[in-house]
């Protein structure tokens, strides 16, 4: 009975904690990933997102665009979103895992990417700008 109480105790501080960050205060976190076209001048990025049970389909999005989804994490931590991103000039498909579990789960809620040529940058919420930019996957 004292366990039981101490672990509802304990889920409701984390809960509290979790709220704060944007959630709805239960596991698994609700996450949203949000892309935006950085690729400058009048460049259209085609971006393609899915996961192993989700198909997002493809958007379009001009320049400045951005579009966003949510979504449930896996209570097993195997949550894992990858886009392609194709635009004229770009001379191949490239790919990032936008989310993925491993990785982003403790540190990202409300993950925030933009897509330049030379590769996909994050935004830093300690800099307050896109300035972790990572290579294409090939």
């Amino acid at each position: 009975m004292i366990v039981n109480v101490i672990f509802l105790l304990c889920i409701g501080i984390i809960n509290d904690v979790v709220k704060a960050e944007d959630t709805n205060g239960i596991f698994p976190l609700k996450k949203m990933v949000m892309i935006g076209n950085a690729l400058g001048g009048s460049v259209q990025l085609k971006a393609h997102c899915k996961s192993k049970d989700d198909d997002l389909g493809v958007r379009v999005l001009g320049p400045g665009q951005d579009f966003h989804f949510r979504f449930w994490t896996s209570v097993f931590s195997t949550t894992l979103f990858k886009c392609s991103f194709e635009w004229p000039g770009s001379g191949k498909l490239h790919w990032y895992d936008v989310y993925n579990d491993k990785r982003d789960y403790w540190g990202c809620v409300n993950c925030k990417w933009i897509i330049k040529p030379f590769g996909i940058c994050e935004f830093n919420v300690q800099t307050s700008a896109y300035d972790r930019c990572f290579s294409w996957k090939e």
